[in-house]
Formats: C-alpha cells, sequence, structure tokens
C-alpha cells in the first residue's frame, strides 16, 4: 500500500502469516449467526492512537471507530451532517455554527455531547496533534450548550465548514497528560462510530465489532476483521478461497485474471495516490551528492524516465499519468499543464542538459562526472515491502545508465527508509502518497517548515526542497474563500514544484479492489463514479455492506464500472475499468474538491510540524 502516506501507505515490517496463526476465521455469510465481513491486507496499521499513526489501515479503522462533526458524501465529496445535523455561518465566514442531534451517546454508553467535540478541537489544537492540526490550527470552539458547538476561526478558512477530524471520548483522554498520551494504546477506547476496536494482533489482524449505539442505526455485518498478509499471491488464493471476503490490495497482474471469476467482483478506482521519484534537492540535512541539488540535473532525470513504458510494463494501464503531484482525490485540482511544459520521455534532451552545464564522461567509462570530478553515482533507496520497487529500479537504473548516470541501489523497510529520508543521507528514491480530498495538507508537506532538521523527529519535506514563493501561495490558498482564485493559487504551486523536478511523478495508481459477491452486497463506492469501495475517505462501504441473500448476487453502487452480469470471459466481466485505466478526466466538482478529508488519506493528513512522523 502506500503512505496517507504510501509512507503514505508506510506498509509496516509484519509478521508472515501461516496457517497456524490466531486469526478469528471468516465463513461463508449465513453459516452462523455472527456475520462477519473480512478484509485481507498487506499493510498493518502502525498505531491506533489516532495522534500518532500514519498509515492508511489505521485510517481505515479510525474511520469505523470515531465519530466527526461532518461528513463527506460519496457521491462527490461535497459535506454532509453527521454528529452535526445542521449548520450556519456568519457573513464573514469566521464564525459557524453547528446544531448536534439528540441523543448520541459513545459505544460505553456515555453521552457524546458538544462538550466532548470542543474538548477535541481544542486539545488537539494546543497539542499540534499531527492527524487534526491543519484542519483545527485557527479555530476555537465553545460549546453554548449540550447540542450546539461554535467554531470560530482566527483567519478565513475555505475548508470550513467540513469539521471531520475524529472526536475522541475526554472521559479517557483526560486522565491522559501530553507524554500518558503518546503512549495510550487506544483499543478500549469507546467509539462513536459504526464499529468499535476490540482486539489487534500486531502483525496478524485486527478486529471491530458493530456499535449498536451508533446514530445511523446499528451496522447490518456484526463484525470485521482486517487479516494481515505479507505476500500478495496469498492474499488473492485467500480470497478466491473465501478466507477473506474483500482486499484492496490487488496486484495488477491478477487484476485481469479475478475478472472472470463469477464469485468475485472487481472495481478499479482511483482516488489521486500516486508514486514518485524524489530526488534530494538539497536544502536540509544530509552527505548528500552535490549534483541532485542542481535543477538541471533533476530535470535530465526527468527527460530521462518513460513513464508510459512504467504504467504499461509495472501498472499494465491500472493507472494514469499526471504532470505533477495529485493534491486531491478530486481531479479537479491536478496541474493542467501544455504537454511541451511537461518533461517527456526525451534521452537526448536529457544528456544534452547535462553536458552543457558540464557533466560529461572524462575517463570513458559510461559514468559522466560533475565539475569537480565526482562521478554521478547517486544511492537509490528501494522499499522491500511494495511490489513495484523491483522493476521500477530496473527501469530507471537502465535509463538512467543510458544517459551517464549510476545508481546505487539499496533496499530498505519503510521503517528504515523514513529515518534515511530525514537523514538526507540518499539521492533519490521511489515512494507514493494518497492525498486526501482538500489539496492543502498534500500542498503544506512541501513548505520550508516541514524540512526534517531532525532525524529522530523526520518531517513530512521528503523532496528537500524549499522555495519562499510556493510557501507564500501556500499562505494565500490557505486563506482564499473565493474556489476560482484558490484553485488559480493551486495550479501556480503545482508548476512551482512541477519545475523544480524534485518529484518526478511516474503514475497515478488505480486502486484495485475486490470483493466476493457471492456473500456480501451494498457495497459503496467513493466517489461513485471514479473511486474505490476500501480505503476510502469515510469508509461508507462497511456502513452499509450486508449479506446476501438466498439467490443474490452482491451488488456495487460504483457507476458504469460494474456490469450487470458476473464472471464469464474477459469480454463480460464483472466490472470494468475506462480504456487507460483512469479517472482523470471525470471532474466531480470543484466546490466538492474543497471537502477536508479527516484523518484517514490519502487519505486528513492534516498539516504536520516538522517533529512529526510520518507513514
Amino acid at each position: 500500500m502506500t503512505r496517507r502516506r504510501q509512507h503514505l501507505r508506510t506498509a509496516l515490517a509484519v509478521a508472515v502469516v501461516t496457517s497456524t496463526m490466531a486469526v478469528p476465521a471468516a465463513a461463508p455469510a449465513g453459516a452462523q449467526e455472527k456475520s462477519t465481513f473480512t478484509v485481507g491486507v498487506i499493510q498493518d496499521m502502525d498505531a491506533f492512537n489516532v495522534t500518532l499513526g500514519v498509515t492508511l489501515s489505521s485510517f481505515e479503522a479510525w474511520n469505523n471507530h470515531y465519530p466527526t462533526l461532518t461528513d463527506k458524501s460519496e457521491d462527490d465529496f461535497s459535506v454532509e451532517p453527521s454528529l452535526a445535523e445542521s449548520w450556519t455561518g456568519s457573513a464573514d465566514g469566521l464564525t459557524w455554527t453547528y446544531k448536534l442531534r439528540e441523543g448520541l451517546t459513545w459505544s460505553d454508553g456515555e453521552p457524546l455531547t458538544a462538550e466532548d467535540v470542543v474538548y477535541t478541537i481544542n486539545r488537539s489544537r494546543d497539542e499540534e496533534w499531527s492527524n487534526h492540526y491543519s484542519t483545527v490550527a485557527n479555530i476555537t470552539a465553545e460549546a453554548t450548550d449540550e447540542l450546539t458547538v461554535v467554531l470560530t476561526s482566527s483567519e478565513p478558512d475555505p475548508k470550513l465548514p467540513v469539521m471531520d477530524v475524529y472526536i475522541v471520548p475526554p472521559q479517557v483522554y483526560e486522565g491522559l497528560d501530553a507524554d500518558a498520551l503518546s503512549a495510550h494504546k487506544a483499543i478500549d477506547d469507546p467509539g462513536g462510530g459504526p464499529f468499535v476496536m476490540k482486539e489487534w494482533k500486531k502483525g496478524q489482524f485486527w478486529r471491530m465489532e458493530a456499535n449498536d449505539s451508533y446514530w445511523r442505526g446499528r451496522p447490518a455485518v456484526d463484525e470485521l476483521i482486517f487479516r494481515v498478509y505479507t505476500n500478495p499471491d496469498a492474499l488473492i488464493a485467500a480470497l478466491k478461497s473465501g478466507e477473506i471476503d474483500a482486499t484492496g490490495d490487488i496486484p495488477a497482474n491478477q487484476f485481469d485474471l479475478l475478472k472472470n471469476e463469477s464469485d468475485i467482483t472487481v472495481i478499479a478506482g482511483n482516488q489521486g495516490g500516486f508514486n514518485e521519484l524524489s530526488i534530494n534537492a538539497g536544502d536540509g540535512l544530509g552527505d548528500f551528492h552535490p549534483a541532485v541539488a542542481d535543477p538541471i540535473v533533476r530535470r535530465a532525470i526527468a527527460h530521462a524516465i518513460d513513464r508510459q513504458t512504467l504504467l504499461d510494463r509495472v501498472l499494465n494501464g491500472l493507472g494514469s499519468l499526471t504532470p505533477a503531484m495529485s493534491t486531491s482525490a478530486s481531479p479537479e485540482w491536478d496541474l493542467v499543464l501544455p504537454e511541451a511544459e511537461q518533461y517527456g520521455f526525451d534521452p537526448d534532451t536529457a544528456r544534452q542538459l547535462l553536458e552543457d552545464a558540464g557533466y560529461v564522461d572524462t575517463d570513458d567509462d559510461g559514468v559522466r562526472e560533475d565539475p569537480d570530478g565526482r562521478p554521478l553515482e547517486f544511492r537509490y533507496l528501494s522499499r522491500s515491502e511494495s511490489e513495484l520497487s523491483a522493476p521500477l529500479a530496473d527501469f530507471i537504473g537502465e535509463w538512467l545508465k543510458d544517459i551517464g548516470i549510476e545508481i546505487k541501489i539499496e533496499v530498505l523497510s519503510d521503517t528504515q527508509l523514513t529515518p534515511r529520508i530525514a537523514e538526507g543521507t540518499y539521492e533519490m528514491f521511489v515512494w507514493g502518497w494518497v492525498p486526501y480530498v482538500d489539496p492543502d495538507p498534500m500542498l503544506s508537506y512541501f513548505t520550508c517548515s516541514e524540512i526534517s532538521d531532525d532525524p529522530e523527529s523526520p518531517g513530512w519535506n521528503d523532496a528537500n526542497w524549499c522555495d519562499p514563493e510556493y510557501d507564500r501561495l501556500y499562505k494565500e490558498q490557505n486563506r482564499e474563500l473565493d474556489p476560482e482564485r484558490r484553485h488559480e493559487i493551486v495550479q501556480e504551486m503545482l508548476k512551482i514544484f512541477h519545475d523544480s523536478a524534485s518529484y518526478v511523478v511516474l503514475f497515478k495508481t488505480d486502486d484495485l479492489n475486490a470483493f466476493r459477491n457471492d456473500r456480501f452486497t451494498d457495497v459503496v463506492c467513493e466517489p461513485t463514479e471514479t473511486g474505490p469501495f476500501l480505503f476510502t475517505n469515510t469508509g461508507k462501504t462497511y456502513q452499509r455492506i450486508r449479506p446476501v441473500e438466498d439467490g443474490e448476487t452482491g451488488s456495487a453502487d460504483c457507476g458504469e464500472r460494474v456490469a450487470a452480469a458476473s464472471g464469464g470471459d474477459a469480454g463480460d466481466t464483472a466490472s470494468t475499468a475506462d480504456d487507460s485505466g483512469s479517472s482523470a478526466g471525470l471532474v466531480i466538482g470543484l466546490v466538492a474538491a474543497l471537502v477536508v478529508l479527516a484523518g484517514i488519506v490519502v487519505f486528513v493528513l492534516a498539516k504536520r510540524k516538522p517533529a512529526d512522523e510520518r507513514e
């Protein structure tokens, strides 16, 4: 998986799943009184504590366990009621008043009141909780009665009235100071979402039970189990055999094959996730080759990479090309850039750029030297947890060799890679991100303040790139209430970042999901026309799914991507993607794209201070 970061899916180093490990077994719906929906995952949670975790798996669990003041529509990400059933704003847009539903309770029976919302917002602001801070940084919350929350922003905030940070139970948190909170496991905390966390065996599984007190009503499924696999082949075998009911971690080379399984429905969704070649721009810590700090070298590297071949050969076409990083689950925010200004595959241009800048091969060994005689030999950090890493390194290594650059591949786990990035002891690596709905969090990661200044507390800016004009524009868009003007500012920022060539975006990745339609139905994609149904911005599928009834075949609300019939040959599939595998051409809507994702990716990676850890 990725970070919210594919950091954002930081996949953790997890224990190998064996037939003897203590994981609750899945059974066909109807075979027992308790209905269990079992999801196979490659990535374990890194923490269930919302102040610490950063993996997509953790966000998926939080989306089920914790309530939020507002929610997001699965149709288009527009803001919709949650704990708050209504809200009104002041004329200047700085004050918003939310009315909560009556009768809200935590899973332990304690009333869930306006004071609980206020407690979470104010404490997370004061202590700068990493998964809350970008949403609450300028907010002061007040409860005027048990059902009324008043939020006042010190500055214009284009994200309001969205307030989708995870609300935590004060009956637990009031007894924890900042130090105790950092050690809090949170597994036994009361919840206010559709399910409540009950058990977590790291590297094996986590289990959640339906919340009888959930304000929307108890889910139709009694229990969720997420089972951890380290081998994608074993994961797919488990799906086919019925050991699991669904997965969001389908290898690209298995996707088309699963289309022919009559009892399995597959969906190719896209929510802005991308993989990038990050090149150390040199504005941070570390011992790195000075050549990578030269934008000319980075641009030459960008021209040397055939991204279409990577999309076709590594992803089997299940993705799309984009000129710059994706900042939102909505494609409306993607950079629009004339082809002539993009870094197209052009080895001749790459070689000429290097030659003109004085990077020449003086000893005819195939590797260029910089003006001081140092060979262009770069450390390339490769992720051991990703099945994409090896083929990407092979392709990129050959293309860079062709222009006179040698890479030295080091294979690291994600837990090893993060500190190496913070230390700056590398020249390049490949990883990925899954952004939230609102572009602000993703944009914030590449401000100068997010560059790591302490390897023990890494910042988010893994490009080690700093630009004062980008920072100025970031502050401007962060306060701009006019949607059209804000969109223009974001385009300017993305163009600046693109031109730096610190991030060579290789491709946008489709999220390949599948579920057993002989067991469950009423699956929900987010957004309906383009998104996946697992690891989304709200987790509506878990709230809506139900076991199939006798003679019923499970359905999915995923637009035209699901055919009426299941199974058959390649021309009669359970679901189909468009010809390119891309959803980038489908416009969800600018206003909807302004909605912030609280907590999850890519899925609120809130703006993090430099000391925050990442996935």
